[in-house]
């Protein structure tokens, strides 16, 4: 479905640019090889959304976010294509013309898409995923805990204390298809089964082909090993299942020199461009509430090294010389007039540019806290300190899932954002941040 309302989004976009804008295709057909590179750069497009996981499961809970997802994976798979158009002498006849109909293509897949997805929702409501755990109690209860549910996904708890003991004796299929505790995923039909305890190596031949039979995964889940700040991958060497760890993708140098380069990219360029706002609210500032414009304060970077963020000053000088840290909330008394409007636009935030030149920050990353309050989330979150793996950014996941200002009893659910972005991180989960945080800083949607 989604393959199809890309091309009828491409298809859309020729027809604007031939009727609309009046743009010339004629002879395309016929001049030698100029068809055969647009069809190619076509595929190209389309090899590039299939790479990166546009027609799978994706991030978009929303029709709003297959938008954001679109415009991001069409800023990826335009780039190869758009050279192909600039440099191929074949198409110097059609250049204008495919250029201007490339980028109305990115605007068209994404309407296509936002149809497509509204569509979607309508005709089949989206349905999670019912997911069985079996095992001692203790670990079953453990196990959710720790699973990416959503709102539409359900667990059903089967505890036992007898576990091995249900396994005894067991020999054969249709012994198997008797324990009560596989009986009652089938009759609760479970689409996934997640088993906390040993099964005899024997037995997991027959178990699979009871499950599959029913269209139920199976899933071990060994208690002891946790995949905290790395990543596992199960090798078959003879008769052993070796689990191999690794370091998460975002961590690896080849991807952090990669970030690093993006990181300039868009840094250097955004700083020049918005060098004339800078100085208008530097100088707004100014009048407001004097000297100093930047405000810096001390939080906590990457492999938990302290660095200064800079910001544009929104509250009172003295705003914590008789209290100490305080946490910012939301309508804070403590913010000057010209502050409320930074705030809620986030335009105190752009100074963090700086920080990204200096390589304390990235672009996209977890938002960084101050050491007072990384000592407190340390000791309520045992995976806080992930965060820190990587340098922390000026958006980030949690960012453009969560508004600006958050309680202290939310950590929690931002820790989990984050910690999802640094478990599937890949450059264009990048630039979807980027393109919903552009949204977003358009409309004060995270203020």
């Amino acid at each position: 479905m989604l393959l199809v309302a890309d091309l009828l989004g491409v298809w859309l976009a020729v027809v604007v640019a031939q009727n609309l804008l009046h743009l010339n295709f004629d002879g395309l057909g016929t001049w030698p090889g100029a068809l055969s590179i647009v069809v190619f750069a076509t595929v190209l497009w389309l090899a590039i959304f299939q790479r990166i996981g546009m027609y799978g499961r994706s991030f978009s809970v929303d029709a709003r976010d297959e938008v954001y997802a679109s415009i991001a994976a069409s800023a990826m798979a335009m780039s190869p294509a758009l050279a192909l158009f600039l440099i191929a002498p074949a198409l110097e006849p059609f250049r204008h013309a495919l250029v201007v109909t490339l980028l109305l293509s990115a605007v068209s897949v994404s309407f296509t898409r936002f149809a497509a997805h509204g569509l979607r929702t309508h005709i089949v409501p989206r349905s999670g995923r019912r997911i069985a755990v079996v095992g001692s109690p203790d670990r079953v209860l453990a196990v959710p805990l720790d699973l990416s549910l959503t709102a539409s996904d359900s667990v059903v708890r089967l505890p036992t204390d007898t576990f091995e003991f249900d396994l005894l004796g067991v020999l054969t299929e249709s012994q198997l298809a008797e324990v009560d505790w596989l009986r009652t995923a089938f009759e609760r039909e479970c689409d996934e089964l997640i088993i906390t305890d040993a099964v005899p190596p024997e037995l997991v031949p027959h178990l699979l082909r009871l499950t599959e039979s029913h269209g139920v995964k199976v899933a071990f889940a060994p208690m002891r090993i946790r995949p905290h700040g790395c990543d596992f991958t199960v090798r078959r060497d003879g008769g052993l299942a070796l689990l191999y760890p690794r370091s998460l993708a975002i961590c690896t140098p080849g991807a952090e020199a990669f970030r690093r380069f993006f990181d300039l990219v868009l840094a250097v360029p955004a700083l020049v461009l918005l060098s004339p706002l800078l100085l208008l609210v530097a100088l707004a500032v100014l009048i407001d509430s004097g000297a100093p414009i930047l405000y810096k304060q001390t939080r906590v970077g990457r492999l938990g090294r302290n660095f200064e963020i800079l910001k544009f000053r929104t509250m009172r000088v003295d705003a914590e010389i008789a209290t100490g840290p305080v946490w910012a909330q939301t309508g804070e008394s403590r913010t000057t007039r010209i502050g409320r409007f930074l705030r809620r636009t986030s335009l105190d935030e752009l100074p963090q540019l700086f920080n990204v030149l200096r390589g304390e920050m990235s672009i996209v990353g977890p938002r960084p806290e101050r050491p007072f309050y990384v000592e407190q989330f340390r000791k309520m979150l045992p995976r806080y300190d992930e965060r820190h793996l990587v340098r922390p950014g000026i958006t980030g996941w949690s960012h453009v899932h969560m508004r600006r200002n958050v309680d202290t009893s939310a950590i929690g659910e931002r820790l989990s954002y984050d910690l999802f972005y640094l478990e599937h991180w890949s450059i264009f989960m990048d630039i979807l941040i980027i393109c919903k945080t552009a949204a977003e800083f358009l409309f004060h949607a995270a203020a």
